[in-house]
C-alpha cells in the first residue's frame, strides 16, 4: 500500500468517463444544519460544470494554443523511447473543406497515436496530402469554364497549385483544432513538393529498370468529360444507368464443314451488345468452343446461329425460331461473316470469356473497346482498329459517323445505318462506371498508355499480406480475402494520365520511330533541373535544355528529333510511393489506417510499389473504418443536401444559438464510439446527443474527483488507514487499466467507450464514491480514513483520466488545470505507464463481490433510506466467513459490513440451511446524527459521538 501514500502529488492525470450524478457531491437538502456547515468537507474545485458557446470554443482554443498540444509529438520523439511505432498517413486530397470522413480518419489516427505514447512508446507519424490529380485541377479550374480549353500547362499548373496550398493550409488548421498529434510544422508530407517529386521519379526509373513499366496500346477506361485515362479506383458505379442493347444479325460468308449444308440458306450470327456504338469497329465475333449451338431457322429460310441454352430468349426478342441443327463451338471455326458497316470480311475466333449465360453465345470482338476482346486481337495478331478520340467522339476513320459522340448520338446512328440487320432493341437499366469526379459515363478506349506489370508481382504481394494483420478482428478474415482477390483480379495498372498537374512521365519519343528514350542519367539530370528550377521546368524548357548537351552527346541524340511526353503520373501511384519518402528505410509501418473503400485504392497502390521496389509489404497491419452516411444510409454530399460539417459540431454554426458549438471532445468521443464497429457511420442527431451526454457525464464526474481533492493543511507524516473497500479499489483499477490498455492495443476504441462509461457508472459511483461518501464529507481532514480515500480518488483520478486522454485529450488537459497538484512543468503524458502488480488482490474482490451480493438482496426488500434501518444476515458459515474481514464482530453498528450495506447495525447469525443469505430489515429506535446522517444520535437531538469529537475539534480553531 506504500505505492499510493502520496497519491494526490503524482505528477499525471488522465480523463475518464464517470456517471456519478450532481446529488453525490451537491449539499443534501436538509442534511447538515448550519451549525455544522462549516465542519462538512464538500467538495471545492473551479472546474465548471458545463462550457458552452463560445466558452467552449475558447477553451479548446486555449487548450490547443497553451497546453501544449502543437509540442506533444516532438516531446515525445525527444523523451520516449523506441522502437517506433509507426503509424503510416494515407494523404487525403487537397482538394477542399474538412468533412466528416477527415474526422472520423483523422481522430481514429490520433487516438492510436495518443494511445500509444500513454503506453510510453515512441510515436512515428508524418501527415501528409495528396496534392496532384483531376479533383483539384478541376475544382482549381471551376472560375475558368470559358477558358479552360486554352489554358497552357504551366497555366493550369499555377492555379492547381495555388488551389492546394490554400486547402492544405484550411484542412491543417482543422486538424490542428481537432487535437491531432504531430508535427504540422516542419514533418508533413506533400506529393507536390520538389524533394518528393524527385523520389517518384527515381522509383519511377526503377521500376523502369526492372521491366515492371512499359508502355503499350491497350484499352483502358477513359473519361470524355476529363479527357484522361482513369484507373478503377477512380470510378463510382451508377446502378440506374439506361443503355440501348441491340440484337445484331451479321452475315455469315465462309461457312465450315459442318455447316456446308446451308450452303443455299442465308445464315447469319446473332450478337447482343449493351455498346451499339463500337459496332463500327467490330473486328471479329468469339465463341466459346465447349457450348452447344444451334442452327435456327426463321419462317423466310433465314438461318441464325446461335447459343443452344439461349434460343428461348432470342425468341422472345426476334420472333419464332425452327432449329434444324446443332453443332458444338469447335465447328465455328474457320467462319467468316461481312462486317455489317464497312463490308469486310471479317473472321470468329474461339475465346475463354464467352458463355451461354447472357446474350446470344456469340460475341461482338471491338478490341479497341473492351479487356477481353484486346485478349483476342493479341492471341490472334488482330491489329487493333481505334476511331474515338479523346473527347469521345468518332474520328475521320469512322466515316459518316466523324465527330458524334459515342455516348450521345454516336450508338443510335450506328443502328440506324444497318437498321435491317437489326433484330432487336431495348433499355436496360444496369450498373455502369462512371468518372468520380464529373459523375459522367466512361468508355473503354484502346490508347497509348504506362502501365505497371502487376501480373509479375500480384503473386509476390498476396505471399506478403498473408502475415498481415487485419482490424477490427471481427472482420479479418473477410478483409484480408478481400485483399487478395481484388489484387488477383486487378489488371495491369494504367499509370499515365492527359493530364497536367502532376508529375510527369519522365520519357521522350523520338518522332521518327517512337522510340522511348529514358535512363538513369536522364532522370538525374532532371532530378537537378527540378530542384534548381522548380518542376515546371519541364514544361517550360526545349528538350535540349532538359537534357542538356553532355548527355545528348553522351547518348548520341539529336534534341530535334525528340519530344517530351506529355503524360503524367497516376496519383494513386504518386500516394502509392509515399512510403518510400515517409518511411525509414527498409521499414515497414506498424500500421495502415484508412477507410474500406481504400482495399481498391491506396492500400492497393501502397502495397504493389513496395512489393514491386523492394519486395516486401509496406505494413504489418490495417485497420479499417467505415464511412459517414445521413440517416437514411446516404452518402453524404452537397447534392443531397445532406452534409454535416465537423467544424459546425466543434465551433457551431454562424448563430450558436441555433447551431451550437459542442466542442472537439463530443466530435472525437463520437468519432471513437462509432467510427469502427459500423461499414457505415450514421450522423445523426441522436448519436450525437448521446456522444454530448456522455461527455458531459464525464465532465461532471471530475468536476466531483477535482473538488474531493481540495487541498487542505495536512501534515506529511500521517499514515494513511486503508480499509478493505480501498483496496477493492485498487483491484478493480488494475484490471480496468489493462482491460482499457488492451481494448486500444486492438483498436476496439467503441469498447474502450463502453467500458470507461461502465466501470464510471457501477466501481466509481455507485460503489466507490458512493460509499465513501461519509468518510469524504464527515471525517476531519486529517483523519487516517479520510487520507486514505481520498488517496483512492487521486488515484481514480490519475487512471481515469489517462484512460480517456487518447480519445478527449482536451478534457484531460482541463482536467490537469484545475488539478490541485498542477505543476506548470510537469506534462500530462510523464506519469507512469503500468500499475504495480500488489494492487492485483482478487481475495479482496471476493469479499466486496460477497458484501455486495447481499446489498443487492437488501436493496431488493425497500426502498426506503437504509441507514435508518438495521440487518439481521442470516448465511451458512462460508459465506460469513467471507464477510468476516469486514466485520468480525457478530453484531457492529461502526463496521465496513454496516457502510457497504448502509444500514445502521448489522447482525450476523450463521444458518446452515441459508444457502443464499437472507436479510431482515427493522427500523432503528435511535434518530439519525443530524451532521453525518449516517450514525445514530449519542443522545437525542445531538450528534454522533464521531460527529462530536470532530465538532469540538473546529470548536478550538
Amino acid at each position: 500500500m506504500a505505492a499510493i501514500t502520496k497519491i494526490r502529488n503524482n505528477n499525471l492525470i488522465f480523463k475518464r468517463n464517470i456517471n456519478l450524478t450532481w446529488r453525490l457531491y451537491a449539499k443534501p437538502k436538509k442534511a447538515v444544519e448550519n451549525k455544522y456547515s462549516r465542519t462538512v468537507l464538500l467538495p471545492q474545485t473551479k472546474f465548471p460544470s458545463r462550457l458552452n458557446g463560445e466558452k467552449r470554443i475558447d477553451m479548446d482554443n486555449y487548450l490547443i494554443e497553451k497546453c501544449g498540444f502543437n509540442d506533444l509529438y516532438n516531446w515525445q520523439r525527444d523523451n520516449l523511447s523506441g522502437p517506433d511505432f509507426i503509424l503510416h498517413d494515407g494523404p487525403p486530397y487537397a482538394n477542399g473543406a474538412v468533412h466528416m470522413g477527415h474526422a472520423v480518419n483523422k481522430i481514429l489516427k490520433d487516438i492510436t497515436t495518443r494511445s500509444r505514447v500513454l503506453k510510453g512508446q515512441r510515436v512515428h507519424y508524418v501527415p501528409g496530402w495528396d496534392c496532384h490529380g483531376l479533383p483539384i485541377e478541376l475544382k482549381a479550374l471551376s472560375d475558368w469554364e470559358n477558358q479552360k480549353d486554352s489554358l497552357t500547362p504551366l497555366q493550369i499548373r499555377q492555379q492547381a497549385r495555388k488551389f492546394a496550398e490554400e486547402a492544405v493550409k484550411n484542412q491543417r488548421e482543422s486538424f490542428m483544432s481537432w487535437g491531432i498529434m504531430a508535427d504540422w510544422k516542419n514533418n508533413c508530407y506533400f506529393t507536390n513538393k520538389i524533394s518528393y517529386m524527385t523520389n517518384q521519379l527515381r522509383q519511377f526509373m526503377n521500376m523502369y529498370e526492372k521491366n515492371l513499366i512499359f508502355r503499350a496500346f491497350k484499352p483502358v477506361y477513359w473519361s470524355p468529360s476529363s479527357r484522361t485515362a482513369l484507373a478503377e479506383s477512380e470510378l463510382e458505379y451508377n446502378h440506374q444507368h439506361k443503355s440501348k442493347c441491340a440484337t445484331v444479325r451479321f452475315l455469315v460468308t465462309t461457312l465450315s464443314d459442318k455447316l456446308k449444308l446451308l450452303e443455299n440458306h442465308s445464315v447469319y450470327a446473332l450478337t447482343w451488345t449493351t455498346t451499339p456504338w463500337t459496332l463500327v469497329a467490330n473486328q471479329a465475333l468469339a465463341y466459346a468452343e465447349d457450348i452447344s449451338y444451334c442452327i435456327a431457322e426463321d419462317s423466310q429460310s433465314n438461318c441464325y446461329i446461335v447459343a443452344e441454352d439461349l434460343l428461348n430468349t432470342v425468341v422472345e426478342k426476334i420472333g419464332p425460331l425452327r432449329p434444324i441443327l446443332t453443332v458444338l463451338g469447335s465447328d465455328l471455326a474457320g467462319l467468316k461473316y461481312s462486317h455489317p458497316i464497312t463490308g469486310k470480311t471479317m473472321p470468329f475466333y474461339p475465346a475463354s470469356h464467352v458463355t451461354s449465360k447472357i446474350g446470344t453465345g456469340l460475341v461482338h470482338t471491338a478490341p479497341a473497346h473492351g479487356p477481353d476482346d484486346f485478349i483476342v486481337s493479341v492471341i490472334n495478331n488482330i491489329p487493333v482498329l481505334s476511331l474515338v478520340n479523346e473527347d469521345g467522339r468518332y474520328t475521320e476513320e469512322a466515316g459518316p459517323f466523324a465527330g458524334l459522340d459515342v455516348l450521345k448520338e454516336g450508338g443510335d446512328a450506328i443502328l440506324k445505318s444497318i437498321s435491317k440487320d437489326v433484330m432487336h432493341t431495348e433499355d436496360l437499366i444496369h450498373s455502369y462506371p462512371y468518372d468520380w469526379r464529373t459523375k459522367k459515363p466512361i468508355i473503354t478506349r484502346a490508347s497509348y498508355q504506362w502501365f505497371i506489370n502487376t501480373e509479375s508481382i500480384k503473386h509476390k504481394a498476396i505471399e506478403a499480406i498473408e502475415s498481415v494483420k487485419m482490424y477490427p478482428k471481427v472482420r479479418e478474415s473477410i478483409y484480408l480475402n478481400n485483399l487478395k482477390k481484388q489484387i488477383l483480379q486487378r489488371p495491369f495498372w494504367c499509370i499515365s494520365r492527359q493530364r497536367a498537374w502532376g508529375t510527369p512521365i519522365p520519357v521522350f519519343y523520338n518522332k521518327d520511330t517512337g522510340e522511348v528514350i529514358i535512363n538513369k542519367d536522364i532522370i538525374e539530370r532532371l532530378c537537378n533541373l527540378f530542384e534548381r528550377e522548380g518542376p515546371d521546368c519541364w514544361w517550360t524548357l526545349p528538350v535540349n535544355k532538359l537534357i542538356g548537351h553532355k548527355l545528348l552527346d553522351k547518348l548520341n541524340i539529336d534534341a530535334d528529333k525528340l519530344q517530351r511526353g506529355n503524360d503524367i503520373m497516376d496519383i494513386w501511384l504518386d500516394s502509392g510511393l509515399s512510403w518510400s519518402t515517409v518511411l525509414p528505410e527498409r521499414e515497414q509501418a506498424d500500421l495502415y489506417a484508412e477507410g474500406m473503400d481504400q482495399f481498391n485504392g491506396w492500400f492497393q497502390s501502397s502495397l504493389l510499389t513496395s512489393i514491386a521496389v523492394r519486395g516486401i509489404s509496406p505494413f504489418k497491419s490495417i485497420f479499417v473504418h467505415g464511412f459517414t452516411v445521413d440517416e437514411s444510409g446516404n452518402k453524404m454530399s452537397k447534392s443531397l443536401d445532406n452534409v454535416i460539417s465537423p467544424e459546425e459540431i466543434t465551433r457551431g454554426g454562424k448563430n450558436l444559438k441555433t447551431k451550437p458549438a459542442y466542442g472537439v471532445d463530443t466530435l472525437r468521443w463520437w468519432v471513437a464510439s462509432h467510427g469502427i464497429q459500423h461499414t457505415q457511420i450514421p450522423v445523426i442527431n441522436t448519436l450525437l446527443q448521446n456522444s454530448i451526454e456522455s461527455v458531459n457525464k464525464i465532465r461532471l464526474n471530475f468536476k466531483f474527483l477535482l473538488g474531493v481533492l481540495h487541498p487542505y493543511d495536512i501534515p506529511n507524516d500521517i499514515k494513511p488507514n486503508y480499509l478493505i473497500l480501498d483496496k477493492y479499489m485498487l483491484h478493480r483499477l488494475y484490471h480496468y487499466h489493462h482491460e482499457i490498455q488492451n481494448y486500444y492495443d486492438s483498436y476496439e476504441y467503441h469498447n474502450v467507450c463502453k467500458a470507461v462509461l461502465n466501470f464510471v457508472a457501477n466501481d466509481i459511483s455507485a460503489i466507490y464514491c458512493h460509499l465513501t461518501k461519509d468518510r469524504l464529507y464527515c471525517e476531519e481532514a486529517t483523519s487516517p480514513l479520510r487520507i486514505a480515500a481520498t488517496n483512492i480518488i487521486g488515484e481514480i483520478l490519475s487512471i481515469l483520466t489517462r484512460s480517456v486522454a487518447p480519445i478527449i485529450p482536451h478534457l484531460a488537459e482541463e482536467v490537469w488545470l484545475y488539478h490541485p497538484d498542477n505543476l506548470a512543468s510537469v506534462p500530462l503524458y510523464r506519469s507512469r505507464h503500468t500499475l504495480p502488480n500488489d494492487w492485483n488482490m482478487p481475495e479482496v474482490e471476493k469479499i466486496i463481490n460477497s458484501a455486495l451480493s447481499v446489498k443487492s438482496i437488501l436493496n431488493k426488500e425497500t426502498n426506503i433510506n437504509t441507514l435508518e434501518l438495521e440487518a439481521t444476515v442470516k448465511a451458512e458459515t462460508e459465506i460469513l466467513s467471507t464477510l468476516a474481514p469486514l466485520q468480525p464482530e457478530n453484531t457492529s453498528t461502526s463496521s465496513e459490513l454496516c457502510n457497504i450495506l448502509q444500514v445502521n447495525r448489522v447482525t450476523l447469525i450463521e444458518d446452515s440451511e441459508c444457502t443464499t443469505p437472507k436479510v431482515d430489515l427493522k427500523p432503528i429506535e435511535q434518530a439519525l446524527c443530524k451532521r453525518c446522517r449516517k450514525f445514530s444520535e449519542s443522545t437525542p437531538g445531538e450528534p454522533c459521538i464521531r460527529c462530536i469529537q470532530i465538532i469540538n475539534l473546529y470548536s478550538t480553531l
